[in-house]
């Protein structure tokens, strides 16, 4: 009796011990408590606020790192509108910025932006 239990207990073990390490971030999966607010996405206010917080670091004239500054609209139009801009938020594989790809709302934001035509707005 105890060679049929023994390898029930363990299997079962094994079941709850792998779903107790799922994990999901929240704002991946639902967007945040409110959603993520994706229109009406304005250069002066919220792009230039993701950038300034994660990007600036290496992509600015003054601390030009990366070769690429995009801390003047003029600067970062040619980045936008190639796509390199998207691509590179977006990229898992080499993320930028190097510290881990922004929180899915922050992406969804700068890249509405560039599909809107990347405004001076």
């Amino acid at each position: 009796m105890q060679k049929f239990w023994f390898p029930l207990l363990l299997i079962a073990g094994i079941v709850l011990w792998s779903n107790a390490c799922y994990y999901d971030n929240e704002e991946d999966l639902y967007g945040g408590e409110n959603g993520c607010d994706t229109t009406n996405i304005k250069y002066s206010a919220q792009v230039t606020a993701l950038l300034e917080n994660n990007c600036y670091a290496c992509h600015s004239t003054s601390n030009n790192i990366s070769g690429l500054p995009f801390d003047t609209y003029e600067s970062l139009l040619p980045v936008a509108q190639s796509g390199q801009l998207v691509n590179a938020i977006n990229n898992a594989g080499d993320p930028m910025p190097p510290t881990g790809l922004l929180p899915a709302c922050d992406r969804e934001k700068i890249e509405s932006w560039v599909n809107a035509g990347a405004p001076k707005n």
